[in-house]
């Protein structure tokens, strides 16, 4: 459980760490031109889908798999919290493949000539996608710290444990 919880946890803090960077260039991005802003975009991002894709499916498989480890030893409310976590992140993978990767397609092929007069709103969809992946990452992240704490709190101390397995065979 532990080494689930531990690349849960990872994981899932990289694909908020990703997803919230695109947040937080939101402001940036609003003020560049059309042309500044296509060669940001083939520019910059190359390595953010090839890791924070292999973090989202990790991070999904992670909690989903903790969540049901959980309620087969009857954690239910950690189980609750993993399973939720799995669900919010398996979010952001929709939205990258209903906000994100529609836009990508299209701009990798635009040219600052080519680029449309309404490249505003492909920019807005995107952006709007990244927002809505960090939200539903940062949510799995707290559930998974939440479920950490908790959990460590919950399951016994093994070696309180065997000093009472002994007390009581004596």
């Amino acid at each position: 459980m532990k080494a689930l919880l531990f690349v849960a946890l990872i994981s899932s803090a990289l694909v908020s760490g990703l997803t919230l960077t695109h947040v937080l260039q939101d402001p940036g991005s609003r003020g560049l031109d059309g042309a500044s802003w296509l060669t940001v975009q083939h520019t910059f991002y190359g390595g953010f889908a090839v890791l924070g894709g292999v973090g989202e499916i990790v991070s999904v498989i992670t909690a989903g798999a903790l969540g049901a480890w959980l309620i087969g030893r009857r954690y239910v409310a950690d189980a609750v919290r993993a399973l939720i976590a799995a669900a919010a992140l398996l979010g952001t993978l929709v939205a990258y493949f209903v906000g994100n990767r529609p836009v990508n397609a299209l701009v990798a092929h635009w040219t600052p000539a080519t680029l449309p007069p309404d490249w505003t709103t492909y920019r807005n969809t995107w952006e709007m996608a990244h927002a809505i992946s960090a939200a539903l990452s940062l949510t799995a992240l707290v559930l998974l710290a939440v479920s950490a704490v908790w959990c460590r709190a919950q399951l016994p101390d093994r070696a309180s444990s065997a000093i009472n397995s002994t007390a009581a065979v004596r």
